[in-house]
């Protein structure tokens, strides 16, 4: 079962992000050099990220001068897009390999965590995520302390089961107090919040 998903518990066996994923970030090409932009590259910012889960097209493109430049990480499809800062805590999936700007950490899933899985996790403690932010002119999330946060990870069919679930409901009706899931099989998933601890709490229960 998923049990207790709020992050803020760092349960001691739960694995850190930076042991099922790999953590990467972004910069922004010197925009005076037109040589840089208008390529066929996407190219991301925090402010880009709304309420759709997977990002297909960004409004600024760059050139392969550009991203060799700033020496620019690809974040392939599948990437889930975290910011960092300004703000920190907002999550989507790439829905195409592109870059980004200096406002993200972004995680590359390795083989036993589904993005989407991952995705909503992150989401759904948006809280607790803020409060690791660190810095005396504005608050960020440094990749070290990304790698460092812990997750549950159930199997990964269960994984696909709450996948199957997210892709049917909005993510706002799922953050409803109480509010029942669909079942699969004889195992249905219900939800609940905990404002003391900002998260929630993500239940398997079988009948």
């Amino acid at each position: 079962m998923f049990g207790d998903c709020r992050l803020a518990r760092q349960d001691q066996d739960w694995k850190r992000i930076g042991n099922i994923g790999e953590v990467l970030g972004g910069a922004t090409p010197k925009t005076q050099v037109e040589e840089y932009w208008g390529g066929g590259f996407p190219w991301l910012t925090p402010a880009e990220i709304g309420d759709s889960i997977y990002v297909n097209a960004t409004s600024r493109t760059l050139t392969s001068e550009g991203v060799r430049s700033c020496s620019l990480s690809k974040l392939p499809a599948g990437t889930v897009l975290l910011s960092s800062r300004a703000p920190i805590g907002k999550v989507a999936i790439a829905g195409t390999d592109m870059y980004c700007n200096q406002g993200f950490k972004n995680i590359v899933c390795g083989d036993s965590v589904l993005p989407r899985y991952l995705y909503s996790l992150l989401m759904f403690n948006s809280d607790y995520l803020n409060s690791l932010g660190r810095g005396a002119t504005f608050l960020e999330l440094s990749k070290r302390i990304v790698e460092d946060i812990k997750i549950p990870v159930p199997a990964v069919e269960l994984q696909l089961q709450f996948e199957c679930f997210a892709q049917k409901v909005d993510k706002l009706r799922f953050m409803l107090l109480g509010n029942p899931l669909p079942m699969f099989g004889h195992r249905s998933f219900c939800c609940s919040t905990n404002s003391g601890n900002g998260g929630v709490i993500l239940e398997a229960k079988d009948y």
